[in-house]
């Protein structure tokens, strides 16, 4: 038999969720349009009130009804700000539900109120509930955005819930005394006050962490891409371009795409219309590609793909598809539509080819393309100069 010190445990509870709380609110006070930090912060002080009125008052109405279901409502906001937090739905009335429920029957039927067993049932199968809802949504965006922290936390929430699970069971087995529940409890109390107050600090934790994760993920795709475009930057394609090119270890292509004239419609239309045109040429180049082909965006209006595994012919074929595809497009800047063209270099090497080499040779196969008079395709040919296509 243990002895459990509930008011200490309830009044740590009280500080850190009131600490949480703020903190939450911080970062929404920063960041207005991120509702989570909203929910979360209500979370975390429903549950710091919660414990604030089971310490206080000796009421039932107040100090047990109210108070847990201020509990269950911590778990509910804290599951549906996580839904936020990965860019899905949230439902304010599908949360409250639950501690609504609670609170009403605890409140008005009789048995809840003579049985501490039955009280204590209801609550832990709710409290499993909502943990291992925050564990399923865990496990559904695990899939999607794999953070650093996400496994754990899923690991931590799904214990969580097995365990208020178990509780709640263990009700059956070595029932709470009716008459004074402050002494003589069930050995299998002492674990389960212990997760919880552990869970008003490890909920609030694990969603900082997740925060953090993203924001590091955030930084490093915004290093390495083209903020225009959203296409891998010149110094992440030739970092990439060396990783493929040396586990392919075969026949690949490459082809140099330049948008002729980008300065002109810059000068007319603003850089607003230019940026516009190199946008669509990036997703019409990415469109025509094969999936397995690396594209970048090396330069202003410069593009390069590479395409493992192409013969010289089918990487041919591939640039007067992407040249074609652009000529055709139909570009309207301020109400009028503007004719866009591309150059395009194309160079195809096998083993001994090195990724730099191919690069060069593309690289000579534009600047003819560009020397003839541009809106044209050139392939660079093995011992030969660049010809024009």
């Amino acid at each position: 038999m243990f002895s459990i010190d509930t008011q200490t445990i309830l009044l740590g509870s009280l500080a850190v969720l009131a600490v949480f709380a703020a903190v939450f609110l911080r970062h929404w006070r920063e960041d207005p349009g991120r509702i989570e930090f909203v929910l979360w912060a209500v979370g975390a002080g429903a549950g710091s009130l919660g414990a604030l009125l089971a310490l206080v008052s000796d009421s039932y109405f107040i100090g047990t009804s109210f108070a847990q279901s201020y509990f269950l409502l911590a778990g509910a906001l804290a599951w549906q700000g996580l839904r936020l937090f990965d860019h899905r739905r949230f439902d304010l009335r599908l949360a409250v539900a639950g501690p609504a429920l609670f609170f009403v029957l605890t409140a008005s039927a009789p048995v809840f109120e003579q049985d501490a067993n039955a009280r204590l049932l209801f609550l832990c199968m709710l409290g499993a509930l909502y943990s291992g809802l925050i564990a399923w949504e865990h496990r559904i965006s695990e899939r999607e955005e794999n953070l650093a922290n996400r496994r754990a936390t899923r690991i931590w929430f799904s214990l969580q819930s097995g365990l208020l699970f178990l509780t709640g069971l263990a009700t059956f087995i070595a029932p709470l005394p009716q008459q004074d529940v402050s002494a003589g409890l069930p050995f299998w109390t002492f674990p389960a006050v212990l997760a919880v107050f552990l869970q008003s600090i490890v909920a609030p934790v694990t969603f900082l962490l997740l925060l953090r994760d993203r924001l590091v993920v955030e930084t490093r795709w915004a290093s390495a891409t083209d903020s225009l475009t959203g296409l891998a930057n010149r110094f992440t394609f030739l970092d990439m371009l060396q990783t493929l090119s040396t586990k392919v270890r075969g026949e690949g292509a490459f082809l140099y795409v330049d948008v002729d004239h980008v300065k002109r419609i810059n000068d007319r239309f603003g850089h607003s219309g230019g940026d516009e045109v190199l946008k669509n040429c990036a997703d019409i180049i990415l469109r025509e590609l094969p999936e397995h082909a690396l594209l970048g965006r090396l330069a202003g209006a410069e593009f390069a793909a590479y395409v493992p595994f192409c013969k010289v012919e089918e990487a041919e074929k591939l640039a007067h598809i992407i040249h074609d595809s652009v000529e055709q497009q139909m570009f309207f800047l301020g109400g009028e539509l503007v004719p866009v063209t591309v150059s395009i270099g194309v160079a195809h090497g096998v083993m001994q080819v090195t990724a730099d080499e191919l690069l060069k040779r593309a690289d000579a196969a534009l600047h003819t393309a560009k020397v003839n008079g541009r809106n044209s395709v050139v392939v660079w040919a093995d011992g030969q100069r660049p010809s024009f296509a």
